[in-house]
């Protein structure tokens, strides 16, 4: 049975200097009825952080990607009426930021889903990547009824944001796409210094390029709840 909770999804790894000012921002906002971070294999101090909080906390010893986090936290809360989907490195974060994010969804002819938009941060380099690579971009709100027909997420790693916006073209449901003021976050340069932060990026990229050029297929082979009528529009 689904109830009216609205429960926040953070996926982590590695990043306990920067989750304390998420998780103040989330666990406080009268919007968000339960909060579950998942620490994705990290091996830093990212799950102390995290337990310091009125959090559910999900911890994995290997890294398995921030899809299989987001799967793990859907059926962690498989009750919920409204997911949030946030990173844990935002910078700026405020609870107006997931009002906008949020109350879309409760409109009378609601979108499926938010994805918000970086506008007006302090990082010029991130502000352009989220105006023109905003399939990419992490702070979304899902509806139940999107939840409920999504295939699974778990081999998509950092493509699963590209899979989302992917999906929701095919089942043909409206996105809307809110502009968050201010925020930003850290970059993986300024997180793990210019050489492997670079590098990091790269697999980054990997990833995403994978689940662009093979989200159908990989819909395929793992269907989940996807209703017939998408399989077709794929096949």
């Amino acid at each position: 049975m689904t109830s009216a909770k609205t429960v926040a999804l953070v996926p982590a790894y590695n990043e306990g200097p920067r989750l304390t000012g998420v998780l103040e921002v989330i666990t406080s906002c009268p919007l968000v009825d339960e909060t579950i971070v998942i620490d994705d294999g990290s091996v830093d101090e990212t799950s102390q952080v995290a337990a310091a909080f009125p959090v559910k906390l999900l911890r994995w010893e290997k890294n398995r990607g921030k899809g299989a986090a987001l799967q793990a936290g859907l059926e962690e809360a498989p009750d919920a009426a409204r997911y949030l989907f946030l990173d844990a490195d935002l910078v700026n974060l405020r609870n107006e930021h997931l009002e906008m994010l949020l109350s879309p969804l409760a409109r009378p002819q609601p979108p499926v889903m938010t994805v918000g938009i970086f506008r007006h941060g302090k990082k010029n380099s991130v502000n352009l990547a989220q105006h023109y690579f905003s399939i990419l971009n992490g702070q979304r709100a899902l509806s139940r009824d999107f939840v409920d027909i999504l295939p699974d997420l778990s081999w998509s790693r950092f493509g699963v944001e590209i899979l989302l916006s992917r999906y929701a073209w095919l089942a043909q449901k409206p996105v809307y796409y809110p502009e968050l003021q201010g925020v930003t976050h850290a970059t993986k340069e300024e997180k793990l210094g210019f050489y492997k932060g670079f590098l990091y990026r790269l697999q980054m990229y990997r990833e995403c390029l994978f689940a662009l050029a093979n989200y159908k297929k990989m819909i395929r082979l793992y269907p989940g709840k996807v209703p017939p009528e998408i399989l077709d529009r794929i096949n």
